[in-house]
């Protein structure tokens, strides 16, 4: 069997609406925020008098100006960092700083850096947290020590806030040990300081030191047992250490002592994690019923509804949810998936078209692909994926491989091929591109094509049933290069022995080379596993072979009366007929 289009495109979900993911649950809202971050500010500086400008700073500046807006951000920095050296100006090592960190050149920004700060300016917060940034990136513990005493001591907000806010700079940008020296000195600094143990238990779970992050976690709420945070890090470290039902129970009984909301949503999200649906459902019906709008404990309400089968109960969750600014796409999205699952495409289509820009816009315009598809209007399907194509260039391949799949069943085999001939002149070395132009030029008798795609694949990936299965099964049914079909089938079958369309190609490389017996076996285990139309196309010829046409005859019309439209068994039965 040539197997039709593996794909896992981003409407696969559409094959039910109950398929939802925990983590759709559990990411629906943090269990708790951390803190506010530090207050930024733009930095107080003074331009450049134009005295002070010869011709190469003047170059440099300019030079740097223009690189920026072409894009070249390489040029641009080395420019504006040169323009900061020579000007020891500290709005231009401000700029040269910013421009070479977002290089990703932290040689050049901490040379900058140094500038800005070994000037009389006074900073503000935000350039103290951009030199922090940069030292902790380019490995310098003291140095970022010494601007972190600094932005404490000018800060003006609560000390855990601003402990909270270096601890998140921290975690982002420095390595290891960078990383850890800086929050044990801040530790022994502020050893009462509930903050700092738990920056420090937030690193050392990211390195999954599991112990130490425990430990911290546990010291958080021993120094401040009203703080629902602290609790919070101590189930995600018991979740990291797999110790789900000590992470449930220190989120249950902190949410009942300390009446708090953010702690009952992150028991009912890990309970829903755990696929214990029923539960998370009692949580969140608790949340929502307690007068206060809390609109992400209703969505995960809503999406639990579909993992628990009750689409009624979600479609009125999600309807409800779409008059409030933040979920309305994210509502109708899950309305429209509601809705085509059963099959009121008319309705989906409604709520697929009000999906806005952002997260679930490009499955919506997918599935709205799909619909159209399903109802009649392939060219209104494939119009919709070509824009997304020209709208989403990166996931270009997903939506030639879905418009592939729309064209795939016998009748659009020359548009299906220019297609993928377009597709892979695009992306040459797409591998699931060239497997499914592969499967279109074999429909064409494009042998050379076919092959010659189905070796790029393999040459690339050697253990890759799919294509091994695909060239064997081309060559056993298109060409009379037996010995070779049965190398690539064989090596198929070692690696996905029930496969199905494996045990189905080996079969039919048997009848064609005149072992009926040995094909009649493999075929029929494949049909036991698979009773496709092809299949059965394939076994009902063989038993024909064998002077069984009663058989094959029952066998095919059984098989049509699943799969009516199957070109297999059409073709077969005018052949015979």
């Amino acid at each position: 069997m040539l197997l039709r289009l593996v794909l896992v495109v981003l409407v696969a979900s559409l094959a039910g609406c109950a398929h939802v993911t925990s983590s759709d649950i559990v990411e629906v809202e943090e269990p708790v925020k951390a803190a506010s971050s530090i207050e930024e500010k733009e930095p107080n500086t003074a331009l450049i008098q134009p005295s002070q400008l010869d011709a190469a700073l003047l170059y440099s500046l300019l030079g740097g100006e223009v690189a920026g807006q072409r894009g070249d951000i390489n040029m641009a920095s080395a420019f504006y960092v040169d323009a900061a050296k020579r000007s020891n100006d500290p709005q231009v090592a401000l700029r040269a700083a910013q421009i070479a960190l977002y290089n990703k050149d932290i040689v050049a920004a901490k040379a900058a850096i140094d500038i800005l700060l070994e000037s009389s300016q006074v900073l503000s917060v935000q350039s103290r947290r951009l030199a922090l940034t940069i030292y902790l990136r380019s490995g310098d513990a003291e140095k970022s020590l010494s601007q972190i005493n600094l932005i404490l001591e000018e800060s003006d907000i609560p000390l855990r806030s601003a402990l909270l806010a270096i601890g998140d700079v921290v975690f982002r940008n420095a390595n290891k040990d960078v990383g850890v020296n800086v929050i044990n000195v801040l530790v022994d600094s502020y050893p009462e300081e509930a903050g700092v143990y738990l920056v420090r238990s937030k690193i050392m779970s990211q390195l999954k030191e599991w112990g130490q992050a425990e430990n911290d976690a546990i010291t958080v709420t021993k120094l401040d047992p009203t703080w629902p945070v602290g609790f919070a890090q101590l189930a995600l470290v018991l979740e990291g250490k797999e110790e789900t039902e000590r992470a449930l129970l220190t989120l249950k009984n902190a949410a009942e002592r300390l009446k708090s909301r953010q702690l009952t949503m992150g028991y009912g999200q890990l309970l829903a994690k755990s696929e214990d649906y029923e539960a998370a459902k009692i949580e969140f019906l608790k949340l929502v019923s307690q007068g206060e709008s809390y609109p992400e404990a209703s969505f995960a309400l809503g999406l639990v509804y579909l993992k628990l089968d009750n689409a009624n109960e979600a479609l009125k969750v999600f309807k409800d949810l779409y008059e409030v600014d933040a979920f309305s796409s994210k509502s109708a999205f899950y309305l429209g998936r509601i809705y085509y699952y059963q099959k009121a495409y008319e309705e989906a289509l409604m709520w697929f078209e009000r999906v806005k820009k952002g997260v679930h816009h490009m499955d919506s315009q997918a599935s709205i692909a799909m619909i159209k598809s399903e109802t009649g209007d392939l060219q209104g399907a494939r119009s919709v994926l070509q824009r997304l194509r020209n709208e989403y260039p990166k996931n270009a391949t997903k939506f030639y491989l879905l418009e592939a799949e729309l064209l795939m069943g016998g009748q659009h085999n020359k548009v299906l091929y220019a297609l993928m001939n377009e597709a892979v002149n695009a992306s040459p070395d797409d591998l699931s591109l060239r497997y499914a132009r592969s499967i279109a030029a074999t429909e064409l008798d494009e042998l050379t094509v076919a092959e010659k795609d189905l070796l790029f694949v393999l040459e690339r990936e050697p253990n890759d049933a799919n294509a091994l299965n695909a060239l064997g099964y081309t060559l056993a049914s298109k060409t009379f290069r037996f010995k070779e079909a049965r190398q690539y089938l064989s090596q198929a079958i070692s690696l996905r022995p029930n496969d199905s369309a494996i045990l189905d190609s080996m079969g039919w490389l048997n009848y064609r080379e005149g072992h009926y017996e040995k094909a009649l076996v493999l075929l029929q285990e494949a049909y036991k596993i698979s009773p496709e139309g092809e299949i059965a196309a394939h076994l009902g010829e063989t038993l024909w072979m064998l002077g069984r046409q009663k058989e094959a005859r029952q066998l095919w019309g059984n098989a049509l009366k699943r799969d009516a439209d199957n070109r297999h068994l059409i073709e077969v039965l005018k052949r015979l007929k």
